[in-house]
């Protein structure tokens, strides 16, 4: 027979139990703001969990205070950044790639609001929050320019274009250079201002061995190592001869891959099956007058 002690024990580790839950399942807000509205009827929570003690929100701001409360760096956006100098400052250009999470995307554009840091968030069109993507078949989800509205606009930060075009061409069947003039003319009509553009690396990438960046006729494959198709790729039997133009025809100023730079960190590089994260660098011991990219994914800290 059980004792009523031992019922009693078991009663209360059970009702303690109970009523904890582990700090990731914890929807948790950095400040008073419970939802970013993006329009009538839109509108992003503002809270996150923590999956990772060292990839969230609240990393991610503590950085973004670092940097601001520092006489060290100078913040310039992707389009500022290639005839940005400083004797006495490291200057710094935050870059995020929006592969999958826009509304992760609209959490960090928020937060930079809020220490005046302006950085560059690369759309990717053939994400399915920018539209449907099928073979020979593309629908824009036309929502999407009232986040993008909202990042540059309320916000103060440059959009740019994520460029997935070779995949677009050779995997999807469409017309790349049509697309991105049509694409390009549809945002700027409706008052986004794309200036540049950084190559996605998607998974046709390592199947095909090409590079999106392949698109570009200043880009030089021979020096690409493993993704050296940069002309042809042989895909259902047939090589694809990759569609290819120039930066000026679509009124664009720059490449950011092109960007020259003496440190370039993303977290998507991995140390011993790790994401990359910023406390992995002493940014204080940069020397002032160098440039540093720093890349990131907000789906991944979110």
């Amino acid at each position: 027979m059980v004792s009523c002690t031992r019922i009693l024990f078991i009663f209360f580790v059970l009702l303690l139990f109970s009523g904890c839950k582990k700090e990731e399942d914890d929807e948790i807000y950095l400040d008073s703001t419970k939802t970013i509205k993006i329009s009538d009827g839109i509108s992003v929570d503002n809270g996150y969990h923590i999956h990772d003690s060292n990839l969230n929100l609240k990393a991610y701001d503590a950085f973004l205070k670092y940097l601001t409360s520092s006489n060290h760096f100078k913040i310039v956006t992707q389009r500022e950044f290639a005839n940005a100098t400083s004797n006495d400052k490291v200057i710094i250009s935050l870059r995020y790639d929006i592969d999958d999470d826009i509304n992760a995307a609209i959490k960090f554009a928020y937060r930079e609001k809020k220490y005046g840091i302006r950085s560059t968030y690369y759309i990717l069109h053939s994400s399915g929050y920018y539209g449907i993507t099928k073979l020979n078949y593309f629908k824009r989800n036309d929502k999407i320019i009232r986040y993008l509205q909202k990042i540059q606009n309320d916000f103060g930060q440059e959009i740019g274009w994520h460029n997935d075009l070779v995949t677009l061409q050779i995997v999807y069947n469409i017309d790349s250079r049509k697309y991105l003039k049509d694409e390009l003319g549809w945002l700027r009509a409706n008052g986004i201002n794309v200036y540049g553009a950084v190559a996605h690396g998607r998974e046709y990438c390592y199947q095909y061995h090409y590079l999106n960046s392949y698109f570009w006729n200043h880009t030089i494959g021979a020096s690409q190592g493993f993704f050296y198709n940069w002309e042809y790729v042989p895909i259902g039997g047939e090589y694809k001869k990759i569609e290819k133009d120039n930066l000026s025809s679509y009124n664009l100023e720059y490449d950011g891959d092109q960007f020259m730079a003496d440190y370039r960190f993303a977290d998507v590089n991995r140390d011993n099956g790790k994401m990359w994260y910023m406390g992995k660098v002493n940014f204080d011991a940069i020397q002032p007058g160098k440039k540093v990219i720093i890349i990131l994914h907000p789906q991944h800290w979110d």
